[in-house]
């Protein structure tokens, strides 16, 4: 009945925003995902009001599409005006939002309105636990554990936050039957710590960085990045014996934890696989389902550093691309800028929100990606000792 009010109240208004909202609507059904948010943040500017056209407007920034600057007072609205159901989606986005980019400290000012006693959502409440555990208020965390634990016995049970996990179990403050698991997955993960760092400066640097753009086909450079001493290749690369353009080897393979769209395949020649992915032991609600499965097949494995996440939100305002990922890692760890010669098959200035290249294919999605290719090519740029087309 409320939404039904908004409504007339909105026609009454004279609808604003109307034609905006219509011209966002087809814009995205087109797949121009940059101009739709133009049209939706014009929408806002019509009826500034509207709580639930200001969350849609905060969420483009998930896509690269509005600065995180502007997103965070939008919601910050919505939680001090709107109706509960609606300030409580804005409260969880806004959190979510703070511990990716801005880290757990920061994330933390909002703890008080998570763990309300009206809250009663489990999964939320753990959480705000691991939030907790991260920023080492682990009285807070432990207390979180205790209340779920009252309520609901199994979401404590199946939960798979690594380090909530291993801290509730060393201070004895949780029975929590996944802390064998859990102390597992941390011990096999510890013998890989640094091994990234390790494995470049044995080889001085020389590192060919080798992305899945179209640029490769035909260029017959296969031999080229097998010269090099370490090979690092990205997600669904297509490297194979014989492959004139691609090249055979793959030393380093960047890949994100889940296996849905990456399928695990047999890599006996790979040395470390970087595993993608912000914060994974603290932040992934399913981080331990996640990594077990890599430890139980007995796979080098190294987690992508989070201090460098951080450093690539700061500069992209985006979720940065594997391929960006593992090229700043590399130019951080032999500490001087990369070599055109190195760098092989990134076209980062081919894709927009709405398509993205790979090898000789255009792939076009059904929502806006998550990078922000624009940035991302400045930034590669940056990297580089000479500017180069991509």
């Amino acid at each position: 009945m409320r939404r039904i009010g908004q409504t007339v109240r909105w026609w009454m208004e004279g609808a604003p925003g109307r034609q905006e909202r219509k011209k966002y609507f087809r814009l995205y059904e087109q797949g121009e995902f940059e101009e739709a948010a133009l049209a939706l943040r014009d929408a806002l500017t019509a009826a500034p009001n509207d709580s639930e056209l200001t969350l849609q407007v905060a969420n483009l920034s998930r896509f690269g599409l509005l600065p995180l600057e502007d997103a965070l007072p939008l919601l910050r609205n919505v939680i001090s005006k709107a109706p509960p159901a609606l300030a409580r989606r804005a409260l969880i986005q806004l959190f979510n939002l703070l511990w990716e980019r801005k880290g757990a400290e920061t994330a933390m000012a909002w703890f008080p309105h998570l763990v309300r006693e009206s809250e009663k959502s489990p999964r939320l409440l753990l959480r705000a636990a691991a939030l907790a555990n991260e920023a080492r208020h682990t009285t807070e965390a432990f207390a979180l554990l205790a209340r779920v634990g009252r309520s609901d016995p199994s979401a404590l049970a199946s939960m798979g936050y690594v380090d909530l996990i291993l801290a509730a179990a060393d201070a004895g403050a949780a029975e929590l039957p996944q802390a064998p698991r859990a102390r597992t997955v941390a011990d096999y993960l510890s013998r890989f710590e640094g091994r990234f760092a390790e494995m470049t400066a044995a080889v001085s640097g020389n590192v060919a960085v080798v992305a899945n753009g179209p640029s490769l086909l035909g260029a017959r450079l296969g031999g080229t990045i097998d010269s090099h001493q370490l090979v690092a290749r990205f997600n669904n690369h297509a490297a194979m014996p014989g492959s004139v353009d691609l090249g055979e080897r793959t030393d380093i393979w960047f890949r994100p934890a889940e296996f849905t769209h990456v399928p695990r395949c047999e890599t006996p020649a790979v040395r470390l696989i970087a595993l993608t992915g912000c914060n994974i032991r603290n932040r992934y609600s399913n981080g331990l389902q996640l990594l077990e499965p890599h430890v139980q097949a007995g796979l080098p494995v190294e987690l992508v550093p989070t201090r460098l996440y951080r450093h690539l939100f700061a500069a992209l305002d985006a979720s940065p691309s594997a391929g960006l990922i593992g090229l700043a890692w590399v130019q951080g760890e032999i500490g001087r800028k990369l070599s055109p010669g190195q760098v092989f098959g990134y076209s980062l200035e081919r894709n927009t929100s709405a398509v993205s290249h790979y090898y000789g294919k255009r792939h076009t999605g059904s929502w806006p990606s998550r990078h922000n290719w624009q940035a991302e090519q400045a930034f590669f740029q940056s990297l580089m000792s000479e500017v180069i087309s991509a």
